[in-house]
């Protein structure tokens, strides 16, 4: 792997991280579209935390006060949020392991469309807005379950499932965010577990390019990402990946571009 295609995968995976595309399957796509050896875990692990470090940056507030209150309410719905997407992943370990063939990326892509234009009418039709409760966080946290599949978007699914419960924006795409905590950590440790002796043969600058491009491009995306919340403007992001999944398509079936 050059210097290049690491800033680009860190880019990447700072963007879709937060932007409601999905990173790991876009992950999945530019490793193959460049040929890149999939035992390159470590580098992955590198790249998540960048991003782990834009959601602290952002919301660092937020993260003393649960710290100096862990037995807050907050902290007790996250705690929730998390259970049903451990049990999800520990039940699906082996049919997500095998989905990152990417031989299947266009389902879940597909499937974030869908969640797309759902957000995107809860939007403009949701008007009454209630407190996010301890039921809303778990039911927010199936669906951070379902986007450990590659494509199914792990910030769309959450922040619509919060949407269409009546969950006001802004508080709803806090909680998604500060969700993906305990989320990438509990990846890094199991990842750390998967760890083979090629993904170690990176170079320091590599990986160091890497964390810093995907802890920058994780910031703006956050940044961005909460600006298109107040816009309502998700229809955009379900016909991205729309068109996305048709060249996954035509690609897989029929022209075999990479």
């Amino acid at each position: 792997m050059t210097i290049y295609i690491a800033i680009f995968l860190a880019i990447v995976q700072g963007l879709t991280e937060f932007l409601p595309v999905s990173s790991s399957g876009h992950l999945v796509l530019f490793q193959r579209i460049f040929g890149v050896n999939i035992d390159c875990l470590f580098f992955d692990i590198v790249l998540h935390l960048g991003t782990l470090v834009a959601v602290c940056v952002v919301y660092y507030k937020s993260i003393f006060e649960i710290i100096k209150h862990p037995f807050c309410e907050k902290a007790q719905k996250l705690v929730i949020a998390t259970i049903p997407t451990v049990l999800i992943a520990f039940l699906f370990k082996d049919a997500v392991k095998n989905s990152f063939q990417g031989d299947y990326l266009f389902v879940g892509f597909f499937v974030t469309a869908v969640i797309m234009f759902i957000a995107d009418y809860s939007a403009r039709h949701n008007y009454q807005y209630k407190n996010l409760g301890y039921g809303n966080a778990v039911v927010m946290g199936l669906f951070q379950g379902l986007a450990i599949f590659p494509g199914i978007s792990r910030s769309g699914s959450t922040i619509t499932a919060g949407m269409t419960q009546g969950i006001r924006r802004s508080e709803g795409a806090e909680f998604s965010f500060l969700m993906s905590i305990p989320a990438i950590l509990g990846s890094l440790i199991f990842e750390l577990f998967d760890i083979g002796a090629g993904s170690l043969n990176i170079s320091f600058p590599i990986l160091l390019a890497g964390f810093l491009f995907s802890a920058v491009s994780g910031y703006i995306a956050i940044k961005f990402m909460l600006k298109v919340i107040k816009k309502a403007k998700f229809v955009w992001f379900g016909a991205y990946l729309i068109v996305l999944s048709v060249v996954l398509i035509l690609n897989q079936y029929i022209f075999a571009w990479f």
